[in-house]
């Protein structure tokens, strides 16, 4: 199976066929870590000078070959070489490199390895630690979807089951539970042959521990059905094991399966080890066959795998494996092999000293669960009073932001109260000033055509103005109830308005002249309406002007326009200003409808545009009147 994960992927620019070939070593390496962990070692050894020759930035890729050779060396009991590895290996994630992608799922599979070499070497209280720490890194908790991420799982859980089932001779009081989410996730931690059938022996061994050996023979069947698959799938390592537990599961049903079936089991797996040449597999497949040999009183079987053991231990160092050199001091006595006296004395001193090495070790795990326990428990008192404090905290979160919501409700419909309130004042002053407005504006007219030496053409501009007056009416009537005039939107040149304007507001008086400005912009808005307020500005100035002039102009401000009628008038005081456009304050007379029609104007502009239409007034009693009037500029 292609480990696709072992061409990590990484931000940094590399060049992929370089990568390709450094992918395609640690690929072949890792498919041999089981098979033939020294032509692991070769290829990454390969992998890791070519990374550091041509692929100096691809990180990922020398944690693989290191992390592929710490397994190796640690699957040929090479401590001090895998130790090596892996210190190299903390050594480069410690660095964080940029072009480390995968280093978290790198630094979980090499702890994992340095958890194996602890076990092995009786510290199970350290490797527990590992596996603790491992597990509140949360790594493992979020799937990547690739292969090395499913290795890495896998390698946990086989990690802890080896624990428990070996290392705590099963007496975890979770093992089953253990067990049990370890076949919950069988199906996500496919990888490939070799690691499906160290997972299948992981399960065997800790469902034999658990005193169910038909599920142990169980996953024993499945190794062998990968093993039949052929050369590509055969590993000596995992048909040992396999061999090995299946003897173990039979001896554990009196009666299936005769005696010598079992130990030619337990031989055949001794003699694979030896094959495979690792010096801690080929001590258990040894202590294995000679335990069942003495169970079956054939201790001449016993004495000659001890003897050939004997022979060939050679370079192997004290504690090394103590649990395990243990359980073979445990068998020489048991035997009674030793030719002396002396002999036997010495085996047993090293059995007794291997034995307090593990108590010790046993003891400084059962403080690290009391310790981890307390710690858990504390955790979860403070987890519960962190809960209890979030939710009240919550409640009260959520109580102010409802008190607060039905403030602003309440708020929000007072101000509609008060709206609607100055609406009806508004409504009721219309009412009020529009007699009072309409008998200021209409008087004078009626006077004029009541006149007898009025001429015809006096008379004609009279009626002229006195129908725009009724038209203002007209409109600000419009204007002030909410389905009046439709505001249509668009654009136009303001000059067309200032043409409009001059053909339609009457003509100056003797001594007044009247001045529009030649003008380029275009404004975005009502034309009509705009027109009818830009007239009512000039007539309204042409009233109040005896001599002088009237002027009208327009400059850019921004994206606005802005409009003045300026005049040389009677100008007006500071309360004549603030009552000028407004319906809801008494009119003196001089000012009526059509200054009202302009304020609702602009307001209908400012409200559909909301570009920041608005009008106002310069004056200042016997200097004359400006009126400023901005309207949105079309771009």
């Amino acid at each position: 199976m292609v480990l696709t994960v072992l061409g990590c992927q990484n931000n940094v620019c590399i060049d992929p066929l370089k990568r390709s070939h450094a992918d395609g070593l640690n690929k072949e390496a890792f498919v041999n870590r089981y098979r033939q962990p020294d032509s692991c070692i070769a290829l990454s050894e390969r992998a890791l000078q070519y990374i550091q020759d041509s692929l100096p930035d691809y990180v990922d890729g020398s944690l693989r070959a290191m992390n592929n050779m710490a397994f190796a060396y640690y699957q040929k009991s090479d401590y001090a070489n895998a130790n090596l590895m892996l210190d190299r290996v903390d050594k480069a994630i410690g660095l964080r490199s940029k072009g480390m992608r995968n280093g978290d799922i790198e630094w979980v599979i090499h702890n994992l390895v340095r958890a194996r070499l602890l076990q092995r070497s009786g510290y199970i209280a350290d490797s527990y630690r590992i596996l603790y720490d491992i597990g509140r890194s949360h790594v493992l908790e979020h799937n990547r979807g690739h292969l090395l991420f499913n290795y890495a799982q896998s390698e946990y859980y086989i990690t802890m089951l080896v624990l428990n089932y070996h290392y705590r001779d099963g007496k975890d009081a979770d093992v089953r539970t253990l067990l049990e989410e370890v076949e919950a996730q069988r199906d996500h931690l496919k990888v490939d042959y070799a690691q499906d059938m160290a997972l299948n022996y992981a399960l065997a061994y800790g469902w034999q521990s658990a005193g169910e050996s038909n599920r142990a023979l169980d996953y024993c069947d499945l190794n062998y059905d990968i093993l039949d698959l052929g050369p590509s799938a055969y590993c000596t390592y995992h048909y040992a094991n396999t061999l090995q537990m299946t003897a173990s599961a039979l001896k554990s049903q009196p009666g299936s399966v005769p005696p010598d079936s079992v130990l030619s089991l337990y031989d055949h797996a001794r003699r694979l080890f030896f094959d495979y040449g690792d010096p801690y597999q080929m001590l258990g497949g040894t202590i294995s066959t000679a335990r069942f040999a003495l169970l079956v009183s054939d201790t001449a079987e016993a004495h000659r795998v001890l003897t050939e053991w004997r022979s060939l231990k050679g370079t192997w160092k004290p504690f090394a494996a103590p649990k395990m050199e243990m359980g073979y001091f445990d068998v020489l006595l048991r035997s009674r092999l030793a030719e002396t006296a002396d002999q036997a004395r010495k085996w047993y001193e090293h059995y007794s000293e291997l034995q307090e090495h593990i108590k010790q070790s046993e003891k400084e795990d059962f403080v690290l669960q009391q310790t981890l326990a307390d710690a858990t428990r504390r955790s979860h008192w403070m987890t519960r009073t962190a809960m209890v404090v979030s939710i009240l905290t919550l409640l009260l979160m959520a109580l102010t932001v409802l008190l607060w919501l039905s403030f602003r409700r309440l708020r929000r419909e007072k101000r509609q109260l008060e709206q609607a309130n100055r609406r009806d004042v508004e409504r009721i002053a219309n009412v009020e000033t529009c007699l009072s407005v309409m008998r200021h504006d209409v008087s004078p007219f009626i006077g004029y055509l009541r006149n007898p030496n009025l001429t015809p053409e006096l008379r004609d501009e009279v009626l002229g103005q006195l129908l725009r007056t009724f038209d203002n009416i007209k409109n600000w009537t419009h204007l002030s109830v909410p389905t009046g005039l439709t505001f249509n939107a668009s654009g136009f040149p303001l000059q067309e308005v200032f043409n409009d304007v001059r053909t339609q507001v009457m003509r100056p008086r003797a001594g007044v002249t009247l001045g529009f400005e030649t003008v380029q912009q275009r404004v975005w808005g009502d034309r009509l309406l705009l027109t009818i307020l830009l007239r009512n500005l000039v007539t309204n100035a042409l009233q109040h002007t005896d001599e002088g002039h009237v002027s009208v102009a327009a400059q850019a401000d921004g994206e606005m326009v802005e409009i003045t009628v300026s005049d040389t008038g009677s100008g007006m005081s500071a309360e004549q200003r603030d009552s000028l456009f407004r319906a809801d304050k008494e009119i003196e007379g001089e000012h009526g409808f059509g200054l009202i029609l302009c304020r609702y104007i602009i307001k209908k502009h400012d409200d559909l545009t909301r570009r920041g239409c608005k009008l106002w007034v310069e004056s200042e009693l016997g200097k004359g009147t400006t009126v400023h009037c901005r309207v949105a500029m079309n771009k």
